[in-house]
């Protein structure tokens, strides 16, 4: 084999196993299939040429000749949106060219193979065959010199960007060694050919040379362009935050599967988008300091997500920053878990307060029930003395009527002391602790607390079973009950009927509580416990109640269940068990 046919071949093996690696590293990103396609085309260009100039034929020499246009015809377009993608800059009027200068590169290809206007044959030289270009390449010449300065003008705007001189000055001479290859690679494979001079051709191994220096420079300074595979993807898209690799200038350049469904795109879509139009009250802010920042991400279409941020800068083996690492949390679970809190402090708060007015209340209520049981029997004894006196005619009507009254008196308040200690009892302190306790007298109680809503809204109809004791943190039942009561009570528009029924089966006891209200769609069933959930309007409920009853229940080693038909109103069973062992601690 001929020493100079060495030169094309080594260029056509180390580029293909450049793009193989760069394709491998990176195969969802942009920039590392652009570079791979551009490597892959030189490797194409340069097996074509040593087919070329090994043969004898000078026919099929342009056969191959003219086939090796497939891979350099791209190479303009290519390295322009290669630039674009990996610098990071958006420039619309560059961007929006590059499908033009695809298809113009298209025009070229089809004009060579089909047309004598590119390579009109080929000419004997010492190393093989030289080229005898036509009049299209010198419009082709134009083409390339087009695409290199598009090149250059979105390197300089990189440029002007970055925030060190060190960074800067790396840029230029990387920017100038490619500028050069390129411009030798032209002279010898395009321009020098055009006027009839044949030198030897070094643009395939000039391409391989400058992707490999390239690639190395990338490596030795740990500035991963080409590939962010080596962004270790794979780890990434295991982590449950949202995880994005900035650009300096604050845009995305690579972004987990969980950053992008917290911004609500398709991880594709994530390129280019800039943090700071995303989150919040971030303008102002130095991107690259954050540390648990709790701050809105906007959503397209949605609502904002609450999210924590945190921030590191990235930098290269000399210690150049390159990018910036940002770390998004979610926030949802933990806001409705500080939502829950506020609500169970509010909720702890209010039953403090009820327990101190109850104790308030039963002092006065002692002493006026007291009272009341004293004239009682100042009242029976003037009744006595007035009947001894015999003029008992007139005043035996006033008596009666007072006797009555001061019983109603003493009813009234026997009944205000029971759902005071009732409520004393709910608010209380101490209440998971486990006593026997009678469910049916738990109902009552439960009734008597809700009898001034019950009194204007239901008729209750109590069918009580024949029931065991049974093992439970009573004030914590109340609590339930008192729920399902209400929430029946709330679901009648107009003067219902509540039928509570309770029985005993096998080693539980069953209660029922039925409405004849407005019911629940079939659909909502299924969410009825879940925390915050509710069917009431805006501002009448927490959507707390039943989640907080299915959650008591769950501890008593009980079950909760609702049957509900909207327009025929809701069943709600609850079962619990009577022996302590099932019982799970609070």
């Amino acid at each position: 084999m001929s020493l100079y046919l060495v030169l094309p071949l080594l260029a056509s093996i180390s580029t293909a196993i450049l793009a193989t690696i760069v394709c491998c590293r990176g195969p969802r990103d942009r920039s590392s299939r652009d570079a791979a396609l551009l490597l892959g085309g030189v490797s194409f260009w340069a097996a074509c040429e040593v087919l070329s100039s090994s043969r004898t034929d000078p026919q099929l020499a342009l056969v191959y000749a003219k086939a090796s246009t497939l891979g350099w015809a791209f190479i303009g377009p290519l390295g322009v949106g290669l630039a674009l993608a990996a610098t990071g800059e958006s420039v619309p009027r560059i961007r929006r060219a590059i499908p033009a200068l695809f298809a113009a590169g298209g025009l070229f290809l089809l004009l060579d193979w089909f047309t004598p206007w590119f390579h009109r044959g080929v000419t004997p030289t010492r190393w093989g065959w030289g080229y005898e270009l036509g009049p299209a390449f010198a419009l082709f010449v134009i083409y390339a010199l087009a695409c290199m300065y598009l090149a250059f003008e979105i390197g300089k705007s990189a440029c002007r960007k970055m925030n060190t001189q060190r960074e800067r000055r790396r840029a230029y001479w990387i920017g100038a060694g490619i500028l050069g290859c390129f411009t030798l690679a032209g002279l010898t494979d395009g321009v020098l050919p055009l006027f009839g001079i044949h030198v030897l051709h070094v643009g395939t191994i000039i391409h391989a040379s400058l992707g490999g220096a390239i690639a190395w420079t990338f490596y030795r300074s740990g500035y991963p362009l080409l590939a962010p595979g080596l962004f270790a993807a794979e780890i990434l898209e295991a982590l449950p935050d949202g995880v994005a690799m900035l650009r300096l200038d604050g845009r995305i350049r690579y972004g987990n599967s969980a950053m992008a469904r917290l911004l609500g795109h398709a991880t594709s879509e994530l390129d280019g988008l800039d943090v700071r139009e995303l989150i919040h009250g971030l303008r102002d802010l130095p991107i690259d300091e954050l540390r648990e920042l709790e701050c809105d991400l906007s959503r397209d279409g949605d609502d904002a997500v609450p999210v924590s941020l945190s921030s590191v800068t990235l930098s290269d083996r000399q210690g150049s920053p390159i990018g910036i690492v940002l770390i998004a949390r979610d926030l949802r679970e933990l806001e409705a878990l500080r939502g829950r809190l506020v609500v169970s402090g509010r909720l702890a708060a209010v039953g403090e307060l009820a327990a101190g007015i109850a104790h308030e209340i039963n002092n006065p209520l002692a002493y006026v029930r007291a009272n009341l049981s004293l004239l009682r029997q100042h009242w029976e004894s003037l009744g006595t003395e007035v009947e001894k006196s015999g003029v008992s005619g007139s005043f035996d009507e006033l008596i009666a009527e007072g006797a009555e009254m001061i019983d109603e008196s003493l009813e009234g308040v026997d009944r205000a002391t029971a759902i005071v200690r009732d409520v004393k009892g709910l608010a209380h302190a101490g209440r998971g602790e486990r006593t026997m306790a009678d469910l049916n007298e738990l109902l009552d109680g439960v009734l008597r607390m809700a009898s001034p809503q019950l009194r204007v809204t239901a008729n209750v109809e109590k069918n009580y079973g024949l029931l065991p004791m049974i093992a439970c943190a009573p004030q914590e039942l109340q609590q339930v009950f008192l729920n399902l009561v209400l929430n029946a009570s709330q679901s009648i528009a107009d003067r219902g009927t509540i039928r509570i029924r309770t029985e005993a089966q096998n080693r539980s006891v069953m209660a029922w509580i039925e409405d004849d209200g407005c019911g629940v769609d079939a659909e909502l069933i299924d969410r009825i416990f879940d925390p915050f959930f509710t069917t009431k309007p805006v501002g009448e409920g927490t959507g707390l109640g039943l989640g907080i009853a299915h959650e008591i229940v769950r501890k008593h080693g009980g079950e909760i269940a609702i049957d509900s038909k909207p327009g025929r109103g809701t069943v709600v069973g609850v079962r619990l068990p009577i022996r302590i062992d099932t019982l799970e601690s609070s």
